[in-house]
């Protein structure tokens, strides 16, 4: 942010430079965020400009995990590692199971008309829509594969997980490592199904044993604004207002993936999720209507229904957090609005309270710069 008039100094999404102007008035920083150059800085400001003293603010706190960069403007934040807690043990599962890590393809961009928090809310823990609102989109993806339609049962097997700090996944165990392959594989015959075995080795040397074929997370989100599924899909969710939602649609893949697997991939990612995803209208609509309809003074007085699951958790010792034992489980809408709201009543981050990290990581997952 330039100091001058608060205008955006970067516009490109990456890439490199050594200078950075604002297009506003043309004062230009450097990569390092001094302050290099001021148009007129004798003629307009007599030579008195204090330029030392005028460089770019920087973010409080800079930290990275598994290649992923957060940063807060927050001086007495807790540090990432903490923030991040147990959440870190299931992002390592996609983030971190390769040495070479990953890379994130786009971002695409558009503006919905919805509140962030749907979003979040639904990819923090709501497998109880797929089942109605993806069912045709499904149906019609798997016809034109051709390949069998995936069971839609209120049955299936699974855990809804709770961190800690207003995070939240899936986990699904899978009874055999033939399953866990299978995991973003259309079918038996998928090149990617075999690369999911090619690289056992190295995802049990790097995780351990339950991380590298018994236990894989789906649906996840990072407290309040990062979401990610299974298929490669990552987003951000950057608020635009109270009725809209600027959405950042990420693809991610291994470094090292061939560059065929990769193209495979992403294209399956495209088709469910992303501008042209069949998935993605079906989310589209839902989270406009309800934006709009929590908009009406009755609705605003009418609380929403959050109970499923509990009184059902427990402690799993396979799974850091607490845990539903259900695929189905509104756990983690629970933890992320309470956490949501600590934030809303707290006037410093002395305020708000942070889980204690509780997993025990196995293998030799760790953060990466």
């Amino acid at each position: 942010m330039c100091r001058h008039r608060g205008n955006r100094i970067v516009r490109a999404d990456d890439g490199n430079a050594k200078n950075f102007m604002c297009s506003y008035h043309g004062w230009t920083y450097s990569n390092e965020g001094k302050l290099v150059s001021v148009p007129g800085l004798q003629e307009a400001y007599y030579g008195e400009l204090d330029v030392d003293n005028l460089g770019l603010v920087p973010v409080a706190h800079l930290e990275s995990y598994a290649g992923l960069v957060f940063a807060t403007w927050a001086e007495d934040a807790p540090t990432l590692e903490e923030y991040l807690g147990d959440m870190r043990w299931y992002m390592d599962i996609w983030f971190n199971r390769r040495d070479s890590g990953v890379e994130l393809i786009g971002p695409d961009k558009w503006v919905g008309k919805f509140n962030w928090k749907n979003s979040t809310d639904n990819f923090i823990g709501d497998m109880y829509h797929a089942i109605l609102s993806h069912r045709s989109a499904l149906l019609a993806r798997a016809q034109s594969l051709g390949v069998p339609a995936a069971p839609l049962s209120y049955s299936r097997p699974g855990n809804q997980v709770s961190p800690g700090n207003g995070h939240g996944c899936f986990a699904g165990i899978y009874d055999t490592p033939e399953d866990y392959y299978r995991r973003n594989a259309v079918n038996e015959d998928s090149p990617l199904m075999e690369y999911n075995k090619s690289i056992y080795d190295e995802m049990l040397r790097r995780l351990g044993p339950s991380r590298a074929h018994r236990i894989g997370p789906e649906h996840s989100s990072v407290f309040p604004n990062m979401s990610w599924l299974p298929n490669g899909t990552v987003r951000i969710w950057h608020p635009r207002g109270a009725g809209e939602t600027e959405v950042w649609s990420f693809t991610f893949v291994d470094k090292a993936m061939p560059e065929e697997l990769k193209r495979l991939w992403r294209v399956q990612c495209m088709q469910s999720f992303g501008p042209s995803g069949l998935l993605e209208q079906d989310d589209m609509d839902n989270w406009r209507n309800s934006s709009e309809a929590g908009r009406s003074l009755v609705a605003r007085k009418t609380p929403n229904v959050i109970s499923m699951g509990a009184g059902h958790e427990w402690d799993n010792p396979e799974l850091p957090g607490l845990s539903v034992p259900n695929t189905f489980s509104e756990i983690n809408q629970r933890s992320m609005y309470k956490r949501w709201q600590e934030f809303m009543d707290a006037k410093s981050w002395g305020d708000i309270s942070i889980d204690p990290i509780t997993a025990t990581f196995e293998g030799t997952a760790t953060m990466k710069g």
